[in-house]
């Protein structure tokens, strides 16, 4: 297999193990079986080893000399730290957005968030968190920075473990939704300081959220 090969290869596999991760079948402290993920995704281990070094080089997976790789375990002070840092940097995403994007872009956002709604409806979590990451995701293409989207996703790719956590929680995705309503009509009416603190508040009521869930659960195990 030529080199060129080999690196888009290893990139499709490491594209599929974030997907793991997404959807919460791959967890903090688990560890990455070779074996079971050449199968699963039909390739030598070639290929998986070279995307477990991509993902540890992002911050995901952990390489522990003589033991494996393994999911990376973040505490809470760095998980909350990240919420902080994600927060300014979403106001900024928000008042960029507001300012670029353009009507055919607002209304893929006004379509992922009809979406969403449909799914809150449906009381469907799996429906809902993938639509979710869209919306931001929308967000963040409507600034058209680069730079930016390569910041943002870095720092956010590190935190779907923990955001999966607060959404699961009873009626988060309803109040995340609508947050995600008072953002949509910020930026319908392309006012970039409402928005900015919209994407803001977005976040920081996340953190809470998250806050709020690992309390809980610490309380149902003791």
């Amino acid at each position: 297999m030529n080199e060129l090969l080999q690196r888009s290869l290893s990139g499709t596999v490491q594209n599929q193990i974030e997907e793991l991760l997404l959807q919460g079948k791959l967890q903090g402290g688990d560890k990455l079986n070779e074996v079971e993920l050449a199968e699963l995704f039909g390739t030598s281990r070639g290929p998986i080893r070279e995307a477990c070094k991509g993902l540890v080089q992002a911050g995901l997976l952990t390489a522990i000399p003589n033991r494996g790789v393994f999911v990376r375990k973040m505490d809470l002070r760095e998980v909350l730290e990240v919420y902080d840092i994600r927060a300014f940097l979403d106001q900024l995403i928000g008042q960029l957005a507001a300012m670029q994007g353009s009507e055919r872009q607002i209304e893929e956002l006004v379509q992922i968030h009809t979406r969403l709604s449909a799914a809150v409806q449906l009381d469907d979590f799996e429906q809902y968190y993938p639509e979710n990451l869209a919306f931001h995701q929308k967000l963040l293409e409507m600034t058209g920075s680069q730079r930016l989207t390569a910041m943002y996703s870095s720092l956010v790719k590190e935190l779907h473990l923990f955001r999966r956590k607060g959404l699961i929680q009873r009626g988060s995705m309803d109040v995340s939704n609508a947050e995600h309503e008072l953002i949509l009509q910020a930026i319908t009416a392309k006012d970039p300081i409402r928005t900015g603190l919209a994407m803001k508040n977005h976040v920081m009521t996340a953190k809470q959220r998250l806050i709020m869930a690992i309390e809980q659960q610490t309380s149902e195990t003791v």
